[in-house]
């Protein structure tokens, strides 16, 4: 019996004595981190949302120019050093084309994304006399296929990177030129209606609207080089 009550009271001291630590009041720097802790999660959980709805909204727009065979692009002299877009952001997609014309009358061209990653051979033809609309037709190819066709080059390689992101409710191409065309830079946006495409109004910041001239053509820079600026 005694051993019995000596071992309640000292459970009733262990109790207590838990109580006790149970509502010990938190610390200022207990407080500091716990509050640092909310922020970074909130901010991530932000973040992530963020990137998810530009994700969505990015390949939503692929899309909708997708829908068919028409390519309705509108394209615009730059220099790099006005270019008001943040490049480095998480969501913009970086590609580095080798991009190799097979002929140039109806126009058939083959692309090598990010050394070998992917491979694609295009046939655009029909070009509208503004520049705007022609037919688009691309194929996924293999590496072999690729090295094939290389062997029916026309013209000198076009290599560029391309910085492409959704932005203002629009899919925006950056293609900063290198080698031969160093130097050379275009902002490109892709439309999925003519209608949409009239309506665009230039950005401020670019040189010019050159889609309608054909010197400032890929085709054309692959035969000839940059273009004289008058």
């Amino acid at each position: 019996m005694t051993k019995s009550k000596n071992n309640n009271n000292k459970n009733k001291k262990i109790n207590n004595n838990n109580n006790k630590n149970n509502n010990k009041p938190i610390n200022k720097l207990e407080l500091v981190l716990i509050i640092i802790l909310v922020l970074v999660v909130g901010f991530f959980l932000i973040y992530c949302g963020k990137l998810s709805i530009e994700s969505l909204q990015y390949n939503r727009r692929i899309n909708q120019i997708l829908s068919d065979d028409k390519e309705i692009e509108r394209k615009w002299l730059i220099r790099e050093s006005d270019i008001p877009y943040d490049l480095k952001d998480i969501n913009v997609h970086v590609y580095d084309i080798q991009q190799t014309y097979l002929s140039f009358e109806p126009e058939m061209r083959v692309r090598n994304y990010n050394n070998g990653e992917s491979y694609e051979f295009t046939i655009k033809d029909n070009l509208s006399k503004d520049g705007l609309v022609r037919d688009e037709y691309n194929l996924e190819i293999d590496k072999e296929k690729y090295e094939n066709l290389l062997k029916k080059r026309e013209g000198v390689t076009i290599h560029k990177t391309r910085y492409q992101f959704y932005e203002d409710g629009q899919l925006i191409a950056i293609d900063i030129f290198h080698d031969d065309l160093d130097g050379l830079a275009y902002m490109e946006i892709e439309f999925p209606s003519k209608e949409e495409s009239d309506n665009f109004k230039d950005p401020d910041w670019v040189i010019k609207d050159v889609t309608d001239d054909v010197n400032y053509k890929n085709g054309h820079l692959a035969r000839f080089g940059i273009p004289e600026q008058g």
